[in-house]
């Protein structure tokens, strides 16, 4: 475990444990309590301020990356590059540039390279995303997602506010899963962006995001550290024979262009990213109905992310990289 911080501990820890015959047997984190509490919770373990001495252990078979963002791409490249398999945290990295270089480091070296966008399981998203061709060609998306930002949920998390090692604010941090969900659940590419950030501190605390999509689909997403009480989470996809709306109070709902209700059903999801991760190490068929987010998909959200900061400094629409 690299980065012993609140998603490692709150999130991921518990996953792995919950996978059985998995054993993080190597702690390492910007500061040696956290790996020593981190390693505590788990019931035992190693524990070192070197990250680079955990990935050269010959007991390590894979690695995962909590750190914060700007770490990403270079435990990345040294784990691929020792032979280890790699969880990254999302963002998976600041750039389409630094995500290139891990992709490319991963199937150099031959080793599983995947993404923590954990929202991909949640049952909602994946029942929207199995309802989605009933709305015939879609014509429009708007999304957005948000939480009282990590001095609300990680008050000890400082590093979020520093854009040298976070790469920005509530855009990076809540837009790029609200980025992945989206062509998730539609198998849309994003072409263009245009963006407008807002926030007094170093980085962002809001971003409005116009998306242009292919075939000429128009988009909005919001991302935001701003909702209080939390969560602000919506997405409506609209289609020329329906439109589907999915949100934090109630089961996602399809409304056909006639007026007609039909029940989408959610699925039951008893995979996670974790868990998915060990099967793809392992070699095993993916049980579905989740699907894991793959490096070229992480790769995708950031390139996306990275245009939207590029419109915001530039006032101009950008093309986002391929």
């Amino acid at each position: 475990m690299l980065g012993c911080g609140a998603i490692a501990r709150r999130s991921h820890l518990p996953a792995l444990k919950d996978c059985g015959e998995v054993d993080v047997v190597a702690f390492a984190s910007r500061t040696i309590q956290s790996a020593e509490a981190a390693a505590a919770e788990w019931g035992g373990g190693d524990v070192s301020a070197d990250w680079r001495s955990v990935i050269d252990r010959d007991d390590v078979d894979a690695v995962d990356i909590c750190f914060p963002n700007t770490f990403h791409r270079e435990q990345t490249v040294a784990a691929a590059r020792a032979g280890k398999h790699v969880l990254v945290e999302k963002p998976m990295a600041c750039t389409p540039q630094e995500a290139d270089e891990m992709i490319a480091a991963a199937e150099t070296a031959g080793v599983v390279l995947h993404v923590a966008h954990n929202m991909r399981y949640i049952p909602a998203l994946v029942a929207v995303r199995d309802a989605v061709p009933q709305l015939g060609p879609i014509v429009a998306v708007r999304a957005a997602f948000g939480h009282a930002g990590p001095r609300g949920w990680a008050p000890d998390s400082t590093w979020f506010f520093d854009r040298k090692l976070s790469g920005g604010g509530a855009l990076i941090d809540l837009g790029i899963h609200a980025i992945d969900f989206i062509r998730y659940v539609t198998g849309l590419d994003v072409k263009e962006v245009s963006a407008m950030t807002s926030g007094d501190d170093a980085v962002e605390d809001a971003a409005v995001v116009l998306l242009r999509f292919d075939g000429g689909v128009t988009g909005v997403l919001h991302a935001s550290w701003l909702a209080r009480p939390a969560p602000d989470f919506g997405l409506m996809i609209f289609g020329s024979e329906g439109t589907i709306r999915a949100d934090a109070t109630r089961p996602p709902s399809l409304r056909t262009a006639a007026g007609e209700k039909v029940d989408i059903e959610l699925p039951s999801v008893e995979t996670n990213v974790c868990s998915d991760f060990v099967r793809a190490i392992r070699g095993e068929a993916h049980p579905g109905p989740a699907v894991p987010a793959s490096a070229s998909e992480g790769r995708a959200a950031v390139a996306v992310v990275s245009a939207a900061y590029e419109s915001a400094r530039s006032g101009r629409t950008v093309a986002v990289a391929p």
